[in-house]
């Protein structure tokens, strides 16, 4: 998706502690986190348990969370003090006896919201057949949002490996970044655990919670590709799928590296403040940029869904296996994904002359960057 830059100050004293910026000198290298999404009531509840790398002695662990209740926080198994500032969305722990390294584990319990702000963990509805509204549970991080769902260093350049539990309710769909690799169900709720993934920053995390179909897997190379969608709409699937499984070859022949991650989930959801979003091996959509009827709908529309599944599945590459260090790169991330989206696409349907259709594109984008309030 397309973000706003974040301003980067420059009149901040090095003496004082930057506002903006997360201090560095301890760093996340994997995460634990389980979630119990309660949808009925639009809560959840979690813990998470992150592994630390210190690199110098500290007393004071700084990270972000936003709009969540920490309940409870210990450091290496000892309890500690914890603030929240909403101010800078951080967490401020502070210990009675300092850290000096090189590791250190903390572990945090939480209560959040699922809002209604499309950020974050959110809530998206939609009403089923019989007339009644359900609730997904689904998530946008990008850009600094995956502090709503659970206390992390929620910067790009805080790359990690991120294992995901889903506690649910049963007969729920649970999905996220990695593949299921171990489910227990008791009690009217099944607790799905999720293949840990590559190192990766946080806004990339992604997990989704709702009733919902999946289609057959088609298998590209050893990968597992599906769609998922709300109940009622396969027959509108298969042509994403198809743009799917192609563009995911022509990639890894492309880019000559193997595809990152161990699936691919194509999601699309009804409510969804951006187009889609490049979460790894979870990608999520718009519905309209990723379901559609080829017999139904002109060239536009399909080249639209098109443009949207190769943008994203040229992210895995180019955005989640080498990122930007921060928010100001986020122009290189978006350009050239656009830019393999179009190669893509013309490599799957040469005749709709996709280089053509893009020298008006882009002379759209000369138009917007000759303006004074460019970017």
């Amino acid at each position: 998706g397309t973000l706003p830059v974040m301003p980067i100050p420059s009149t901040i004293s090095s003496a004082a502690p930057d506002p903006f910026r997360l201090p560095a000198h301890v760093r996340p290298t994997r995460y634990d986190v389980r979630l119990r999404p309660a949808l009925s009531d639009a809560t959840f509840s979690g813990e998470v348990s992150i592994e630390l790398g210190v690199d110098e002695p500290t007393a004071t662990l700084v990270l972000n969370a936003i709009e969540l209740d920490i309940t409870a926080a210990r450091v290496d198994g000892q309890d500690a003090h914890w603030e929240l500032d909403g101010a800078t969305e951080r967490l401020i722990i502070t210990l009675d006896t300092p850290l000096d390294g090189p590791s250190a584990t903390l572990f945090v319990r939480f209560e959040g919201i699922l809002n209604d702000k499309l950020r974050g963990f959110y809530r998206s509805t939609y009403v089923d057949d019989d007339g009644v509204e359900q609730v997904i549970a689904t998530t946008q991080m990008q850009a600094t949002d995956c502090r709503r769902a659970f206390p992390c260093w929620d910067e790009p350049a805080f790359k990690a490996v991120f294992g995901i539990t889903l506690d649910v309710e049963e007969g729920l769909t649970a999905i996220s970044n990695g593949a299921e690799v171990d489910r227990v169900s008791a009690d009217g709720r099944t607790v799905v655990r999720f293949a840990d993934t590559m190192l990766m920053s946080s806004y990339l995390v992604a997990f989704v919670v709702g009733r919902l179909e999946a289609t057959d897997v088609v298998d590209v190379d050893g990968i597992p590709l599906r769609v998922l969608h709300v109940p009622g709409k396969s027959a509108l699937t298969g042509f994403g799928l198809d743009v799917g499984a192609f563009c995911l070859r022509w990639f890894q022949d492309y880019y000559d590296i193997p595809y990152p991650s161990d699936k691919v989930d194509l999601i699309a959801l009804p409510d969804f403040a951006a187009g889609a979003m490049e979460n790894l091996g979870c990608i999520t959509f718009r519905e309209s940029l990723l379901l559609v009827d080829p017999d139904q709908s002109t060239q536009q529309e399909c080249q639209l869904v098109a443009d949207s599944v190769a943008h994203e599945l040229a992210h895995m590459w180019f955005g989640d296996l080498v990122t930007m260090r921060w928010w100001n790169g986020i122009w290189l991330n978006e350009a050239f994904a656009t830019f393999m989206e179009i190669a893509g696409c013309d490599a799957f349907a040469p005749e709709w002359e996709r280089w053509t259709s893009f020298g008006l594109e882009r002379s759209v984008a000369f138009e917007v960057d000759s303006l004074a309030s460019t970017r």
